[in-house]
């Protein structure tokens, strides 16, 4: 073993050390046993207008125990708040009376329907229907009647990705405001042989920066850290039968090429409950021209870049495809996306973005007792794709994944995963893999411990060996005291996974953290965290440094009124070899060789719950051959309900010796909501680099939740002079039109 791979391996394990001895520092949970309660059943169901008059509230369960969750978890909180609970055999309503001694510094910004949330006041109703602590549904409203909704891809982790469909109101009253929530047993996967489903309740209260829960642990509300309700019987889904049809129209105009194409289709996805715990769906000539345009930010680093699922068909049910670290959140994992078994953007997306036509689908998913599963088969259309200068047709090809987990032990879970196809070459490509996650959430004195074991295996007509992938990772976690984790993960040189995401092959990686966190009471700091990092990729063969980043931030404050500050010092080792890029969009000629470099990091982040809020990013330090500044100042402005206009500047300067060279992006986001139901987003994006700017609109109308119409139209622009005389590259415009048809 190499001398700086030793030394590494020693720091390490020193932090895990170190995080264990921090044990013996931490706070024990006090008892939640007496967490639970039967849901009543209701005759008559409430009116959802946000008005809790309606006589079968005052029949429900009512639950008004809340306590701090955060900053100071188990303190009593400083407002009070109380939730009613009851269903019929149709849905489940919650009712929510939120206190407030001060309405007037409400937090209550945002009117567009299923808007961000994450800076609102709110209130929080979490589903755990198999009471399994590894799933389940949170669903979130604001003062203003805007409602939120994810599913849990993990005990802890949610994912807001999800359009379940649902109902909810809210109403600003005397003393504070209301909330009601209809919640249908059509829209959730559940047992209706299991008699106790997990459940919590939450509040987040901007002004304070506090966040309240009726169950918590480790200063958090998720389907592992939840209370009992039972008493649900005679739940019906009618027929769980969900038709979606969509009508849409769109058309591209390409200036530089000179050519137009334009066409209207119809399209229609079906859901059907086969039982009320697995899902089928299937999609006919499927159309995504209503999805959010990607990000067009630079690239400065010499690994493909890694864009979010959006569209709304592989994001229906898509945790039961989640396999072995894929949206899996601890601390010291550091492999990030790299060499994901699944990634459905493979599918019906080229490379760059384009859209390729989808014939068609099927997907079904659900759990049949402690195994839960997952099955998907989409057909892509013939392609043409131009890569390099090559101009290649694409034959139609099928891709199919399988996933299958089961349960065992408490809170952990075995599984394997399946996949074939390769969308994007005229060859066959497998992948097999098999994943265990292990989790205990109150492994000593209340902190959780996480292990995942991964493998897996491609089979590529091109290669005969060198085709695997796997990666062993622990972490503590904790609100306070010492947390920490470390992770190995390899990647061969000839992994190669047709529907899968992967950025480095021939690579290794030994990743470790460990913070400490502290929250305080009676101060104006409300809480503080240290940290140190450190994360080695090198060859797998040679055991060559390629990069080592070891960063340290000495505090991280988190203040009562809700803003940060903190600085963050990172030491850098780059191995630069013939061929790399490693500046990414920008273009740099690096010399071959190893480079260290030191960089510094001051941020500061303002209250996100003021009117005008954002923050300001000062990096300078070393750069391979010279040196750099970058600073990144961001600033929104919540004019009003229906007004945000956000604008962001990022400008780095770089000295090479008597070379000085700048980049610029710039982007401005203009959001208006008009009501609740519609809402405008546009964005514009701009480079000095590619000298490009990408103008992004898109026009939504929720009618109700299910039905919508959507106007999206976008425009590439170049600078091509560097006069800022931009000349329209592509126009594209679309409309979509879906109606949800519930039986």
């Amino acid at each position: 073993m190499e001398l700086n791979q030793f030394r590494l391996f020693k720091l390490v394990l020193s932090l895990l050390l170190v995080a264990q001895a921090g044990f013996v520092f931490a706070q024990n949970t006090p008892e939640q046993a007496n967490k639970n309660f039967s849901i009543p059943h209701t005759s008559q169901a409430p009116q959802i207008d946000g008005d809790l008059s309606d006589p079968m509230w005052q029949n429900a369960a009512h639950i008004t125990d809340f306590l701090q969750a955060s900053p100071l978890e188990y303190r009593a909180p400083s407002e009070r708040t109380e939730a009613y609970i009851a269903y019929d055999e149709d849905a489940i309503y919650v009712g929510f009376f939120v206190h407030d001694s001060r309405p007037d510094e409400m937090t209550a910004n945002v009117l567009e329907q299923e808007g961000n949330l994450a800076n609102e006041d709110k209130v929080i109703i979490i589903l755990d229907p198999f009471d399994n602590q590894r799933s389940g549904y949170l669903f979130q409203i604001n003062p203003n009647g805007v409602r939120k909704q994810a599913i849990f891809l993990s005990g802890t982790q949610a994912s807001y990705s999800w359009a379940g469909i649902w109902n909810g109101t809210s109403k600003i009253v005397e003393g504070g405001w209301t909330a009601e929530l209809e919640i249908p047993f059509k829209s959730i996967s559940f047992d209706p042989e299991n008699p106790t489903w997990g459940v919590n309740f939450g509040r987040e209260l901007q002004r304070t920066q506090e966040e309240m829960a009726w169950y918590s642990q480790n200063g958090a509300f998720t389907p592992v850290s939840s209370g009992k309700m039972t008493g649900i019987t005679g739940a019906s889904q009618g027929m769980g039968l969900d038709v979606v049809p969509a009508i849409s129209g769109s058309s591209f105009e390409d200036s530089v090429v000179g050519n137009e194409t334009s066409e209207i289709q119809p399209s229609v996805d079906i859901f059907y409950k086969i039982t009320p715990q697995i899902n089928l769906a299937v999609t006919l000539n499927t159309d995504f021209s209503a999805t959010e345009a990607d990000t067009n930010a630079l690239n400065n680093s010499k690994f493909r870049r890694f864009f979010e699922e959006k569209r709304a068909f592989f994001l229906n049910d898509f945790d039961a495809f989640n396999f072995g670290l894929a949206e899996v959140d601890l601390d010291g994992v550091k492999s990030d996306n790299n060499a994901l078994a699944f990634y459905s953007r493979r599918i019906g997306l080229s490379d760059d973005g384009t859209p390729v036509d989808i014939v068609g689908g099927a997907k079904i998913s659900g759990r049949s007792g402690n195994t839960e599963f997952g099955a998907l088969i989409m057909r892509q259309d013939e392609t043409t794709l131009t890569r390099g200068g090559i101009t290649e047709i694409i034959d139609p090809t099928n891709a199919i994944v399988a996933r299958v987990s089961q349960t065992i032990f408490s809170e952990s879970k075995i599984g394997v995963i399946f996949t074939d196809g390769n969308p994007a070459e005229n060859e066959s490509n497998s992948l097999y893999g098999a994943d265990f996650h292990y989790r205990n959430t109150d492994f000593y004195n209340g902190k959780s411990l996480d292990v995942v074991l991964m493998g897996q295996q491609t089979q590529d007509p091109d290669y005969n060996d060198n085709q695997g992938s796997y990666s062993a990772a622990l972490s503590f976690s904790d609100d306070e005291g010492f947390t920490g984790g470390a992770q190995y993960f390899a990647v061969e040189e000839n992994y190669h996974a047709g529907l899968g995401f992967t950025q480095r092959t021939n690579s290794e990686l030994i990743s470790g953290q460990i913070r400490h966190g502290q929250n305080y009471e009676n101060s104006i700091v409300q809480r503080t965290v240290s940290q140190i990092e450190i994360i080695r990729w090198q060859d797998l063969d040679t055991g060559e440094l390629d990069s080592e980043e070891i960063s340290l931030v000495p505090r991280w404050y988190r203040f009562v009124r809700g803003d940060t500050a903190r600085l963050k010092i990172v030491q850098r080792k780059e191995s630069v070899s013939l061929g790399d890029n490693p500046s990414g969009d920008l273009g740099f000629a690096i010399p071959i060789g190893e480079y260290t470099d030191t960089s510094y990091d001051l941020r500061y982040t303002s209250p996100t719950h003021w009117d005008v809020f954002g923050e300001v990013d000062l990096k300078w330090g070393d750069y391979f051959t010279g040196t750099f500044t970058n600073t990144n100042p961001e600033v929104s402005w919540q004019a009003n309900q229906h007004v945000l206009i956000g604008i962001g500047y990022d400008y780095t300067r770089y000295e090479f010796g008597t070379d000085s060279i700048f980049t610029r992006e710039v982007e401005f986001s203009l959001d208006i909501a008009f009501n609740a139901s519609w809402s405008l987003a546009s964005k514009i994006e701009y480079d000095n680099v590619r000298r490009q700017a990408a103008f992004t609109n898109r026009l939504r109308w929720n009618m109700r939740p299910g039905q919508d119409l959507w106007i999206v139209f976008n425009q590439g622009l170049v600078d091509a002079d560097d006069d800022y005389k931009f000349v329209v590259e592509n126009t594209a415009a679309a409309f979509k039109l879906r109606y949800t048809f519930r039986y």
